[in-house]
């Protein structure tokens, strides 16, 4: 039996590559245009032709990557993205959602000059919220593709409580998400903290925008923001204020970006909206507030709550 010569074992190696793009191409349908005549097995250039072109058109299918960032209001979101635009070449863009008036005063125009969307709103543009959402899926796409070319990556930080703690009715989806779906292959985490203790700085702070602004009510909200996540997609607040590195490093690899090391040394220097309630740059967890007889009673009645610490193993109280 003759043994393979070294140039025999090439060619059919070669000939197998040419096999896989051929059978590539065709599942893609893209068969007509990356049909190149090779010549022959020896003709090198016509094989990285047709590597090129096959490379080439799954490029043209695949979608940018884009990050997201969900979570309820006052429960350590504005600390963890903090964390996260302190990572190499990470640039976050907060509390985002293209629609809502909230934290804005219908009555007198602000001064927006960099702000189409206000201005519309302001300037009684018909349909002024389906232009909305035209201009910000615009907006990410470009933005998106202005970091990249720099060699960046964007993360979004959805303002989740647009969706979900207002008089608006609920959606299924987030907004974000579904807006930005069809045109990115989208990397989310959701971040999460003891709803015992975000509804009571929730309260605190007056902005509750639902009605009833019970705490039973605000369990059945986040339950339905939870849903069309998997557990592995959540991160709890608790678990990351008391291991920060570990918990970051697992925020971070999900997200596909890089970690340095000493990064939640100067996370302060950057200038993030919603930073509502913690103070000082030492990342530890701050005790509990002290609750009335009245809370803790709507505690013990809310049923949701039982399924939310079910689902996130949180105690009851």
């Amino acid at each position: 039996m003759t043994t393979p010569t070294g140039l025999k074992i090439l060619q059919q190696e070669l000939q197998q590559a040419l096999s896989l793009i051929d059978d590539y191409s065709a599942n893609q349908g893209n068969a007509s245009s990356t049909q190149v005549d090779t010549g022959g097995l020896g003709n090198a250039r016509s094989l990285l032709e047709r590597c090129a072109l096959v490379v080439n058109a799954d490029k043209a299918n695949s979608k940018p990557t884009l990050r997201i960032l969900h979570h309820f209001a006052c429960s350590g979101g504005t600390l963890i993205s903090k964390c996260l635009a302190a990572q190499p070449n990470v640039f976050v863009l907060s509390e985002l959602h293209p629609t809502t008036r909230l934290g804005m005063n219908i009555n007198k125009a602000a001064y927006t000059p960099r702000d189409i969307t206000t201005q519309a709103i302001y300037g009684r543009v018909p349909n002024v919220d389906a232009l909305a959402e035209k201009l910000f899926v615009n907006d990410i796409i470009e933005t998106e593709k202005h970091i990249k070319e720099l060699g960046g990556h964007l993360v979004l930080r959805a303002h989740t409580h647009a969706d979900y703690c207002t008089d608006k009715p609920t959606p299924q989806v987030d907004t974000l998400t579904r807006l930005l779906e069809p045109h990115f292959d989208i990397r989310q985490l959701v971040t999460v903290r003891h709803p015992i203790d975000s509804f009571m700085s929730l309260r605190d702070n007056g902005w509750i925008h639902f009605i009833p602004n019970s705490f039973d009510e605000y369990c059945a909200r986040l339950l339905k923001f939870l849903t069309p996540f998997g557990i592995d997609k959540i991160i709890k607040y608790e678990d990351f204020v008391e291991r920060p590195e570990t918990q970051l490093k697992k925020i971070t690899e999900a997200l596909d970006l890089d970690m340095k090391a000493d990064s939640l040394e100067y996370i302060d220097i950057f200038k993030i909206s919603g930073d509502s309630g913690r103070s000082g740059a030492k990342i530890k967890l701050r005790p509990r507030k002290d609750m009335s007889e009245d809370y803790i009673k709507e505690i013990s009645d809310s049923a949701h709550l039982k399924q939310i610490t079910k689902i996130l193993n949180y105690k009851a109280i």
